[in-house]
């Protein structure tokens, strides 16, 4: 079962939702500056996405989402957008509640244009959340399915993302409780923050790949001639159902 966006922003106006979203954000922040020049688009929970949005304020920014409220109304997985025309996406949680993550995640690199550059944020089951999965017990996180940061590494190397940076942050268990909660607020100090393993979530910053490519005829010459780029080809038979 995938996770659902109204469970997501339920779960977000919790304390343990709140501390996962301010680690997101500052996450975020960390790598993430766009000019006016830049064409954004935005996928995930309202309340994340308003507040990075706010954070880096431009012309060119864009809510997509399937329900009203976005700036455009769509699912992930069939963009209203041309090929290579857009330069940042940012996909909060977005992968964690799409049927076909794998589908999704082609059609966003159809979109992003040239040496774009991409955030992923999403739940790691690798973590207090993949403990309380397992518990008979009320959770969102009960019997859902989960992309792997292994598997998400996978997709980047198939097609052609370098990896620049992943975080993988909040090591507080998802409690309801807000006394024991507070208690164990040193596990996201200084000290527990630099293991960069066992967190409720991770944020990937990617770039996608181009390759120069050389005339035929001037390969072999000293100072050969740069004719443009392209981006590494797909096989596009090798993909997950």
């Amino acid at each position: 079962m995938n996770f659902k966006l109204s469970e997501i922003n339920k779960w977000y106006t919790t304390k343990a939702g709140d501390i996962n979203s301010r680690l997101i954000t500052k996450s975020i922040s960390k790598v993430f500056y766009a000019g006016n020049d830049k064409k954004i688009i935005y996928f995930g929970p309202a309340s994340i996405i308003n507040k990075i949005i706010n954070d880096n304020y431009s012309f060119n920014s864009f809510f997509i989402c399937s329900s009203d409220g976005a700036d455009i109304k769509a699912e992930l997985q069939k963009l209203p957008l041309q090929d290579s025309s857009i330069d940042f996406v940012v996909l909060i949680h977005s992968l964690d509640m799409d049927e076909n993550p794998h589908a999704a995640f082609r059609e966003i690199d159809r979109i992003l244009a040239d040496d774009g550059k991409i955030i992923i944020a999403g739940f790691n089951r690798l973590s207090f959340l993949g403990i309380y999965s397992l518990m008979p017990i009320n959770t969102i996180f009960r019997n859902k399915n989960y992309l792997d940061i292994s598997r998400l590494s996978d997709w980047m190397s198939l097609f052609s993302y370098e990896v620049k940076q992943v975080f993988n942050i909040n090591k507080i268990p998802p409690l309801k409780n807000k006394k024991i909660i507070k208690y164990l607020a040193f596990f996201n100090n200084n000290i527990f923050s630099k293991i960069n393993y066992f967190g409720n979530s991770y944020v990937f910053f990617a770039s996608k790949k181009t390759y120069k490519f050389i005339s035929v005829k001037d390969w072999h010459k000293r100072d050969n001639i740069i004719l443009g780029k392209f981006s590494k080809s797909i096989i596009q038979n090798n993909y997950e159902k």
